[in-house]
């Protein structure tokens, strides 16, 4: 008796130290600090994430995933169960991604909070989303750049078959002329090309000679605009005569225009006078006939 209650002393001693040890190493793992249970769901892939994956926050371990299964209620999601400490701050902007950890291929789940003034995370348990992390993206842009290129490659086809291939040999051929013709100008260019280095030293001897040339025209320049200057004196002086004989001279000379007008009518009348009755030069004037009602006025009737 004594033997066999030794025994089960031993036992129950080793089993009370070993759930003892695994306690303390399980607090040990998770620091010591209470935990949160959080749930995702969602339709991505869940490749190389498994049961103890770690669960990581700005680069530090502060969970672990506890499983990874089909949603019972929607077989299209994926239902990832984890626990992280309560001191990580998660609020209603935090969401979770995927990262691959080098060759292996595990993945670990990485927790982001891009506002961390937001609400908390609430809800029993709580749910976050689940972001596509780096080879996600990379996937998503792949396909959508990969239907592109398909797009791109139909109308390319299109482009090239059936009446357009007729055009695009005829533009083709164009090109080809075209490209011989630019050849032949460049050789026939080649000659005047090869003249431009002496036509540059003569339109530069050329441009100094002028400089030259304006240098030593500048003295005469500045005479001619001292020419010009005497010239608008004098013309100011020819319009002071202009104005005098205006104002003064051609009154006079008007006068004597008619004065000499009045002398010349009466040289033609005298000389009318003198052709019609000659003897007036010896007896003088004939005497002027009275008018009526001067005395020796006679009318016509009674001459």
């Amino acid at each position: 008796m004594e033997y066999r209650s030794h025994i089960v002393a031993a036992v129950i001693f080793i089993l009370v130290f070993g759930g003892g040890a695994v306690g303390f190493f399980l607090w040990l793992s998770t620091g010591g600090n209470a935990h949160r249970t959080i749930v995702i769901e969602t339709t991505q892939s869940a490749g190389g994430v498994s049961a103890q994956s770690p669960v990581k926050f700005k680069g530090l371990k502060v969970g672990h995933i506890e499983s990874v299964g089909f949603d019972p209620h929607d077989a299209n999601k994926v239902r990832i169960v984890f626990k992280v400490r309560d001191s990580v701050p998660l609020t209603q902007s935090s969401y979770g991604q995927l990262a691959t950890q080098g060759l292996t291929g595990m993945s670990t789940l990485t927790l982001h909070t891009p506002n961390p003034s937001a609400p908390a995370l609430s809800g029993n348990p709580p749910h976050m989303p689940l972001h596509k992390g780096l080879l996600g993206r990379l996937k998503s842009r792949g396909q959508a750049d990969l239907k592109k290129v398909t797009q791109i490659l139909d109308q390319v086809q299109n482009l090239t078959g059936g009446k357009n291939a007729k055009h695009i040999s005829q533009t083709l051929a164009q090109l080809n002329q075209a490209t011989r013709q630019l050849t032949e100008a460049e050789k026939s260019l080649q000659p005047t090309l090869a003249q431009l280095p002496k036509l540059t030293q003569q339109l530069r001897h050329t441009v100094d000679s002028v400089d030259q040339l304006t240098h030593k025209a500048i003295p005469a320049i500045q005479k001619a605009g001292k020419a010009a200057k005497s010239a608008r004196n004098v013309g100011q002086s020819s319009q002071d005569v202009m104005r005098n004989l205006n104002n003064q001279v051609l009154p006079h000379i008007d006068a004597l225009t008619r004065q000499m007008q009045d002398t010349a009518r009466q040289i033609q009348k005298l000389g009318a006078e003198l052709s019609s009755k000659p003897q007036s030069v010896l007896t003088g004037p004939p005497a002027r006939r009275p008018g009526p009602g001067e005395p020796g006025f006679h009318a016509a009737g009674g001459q």
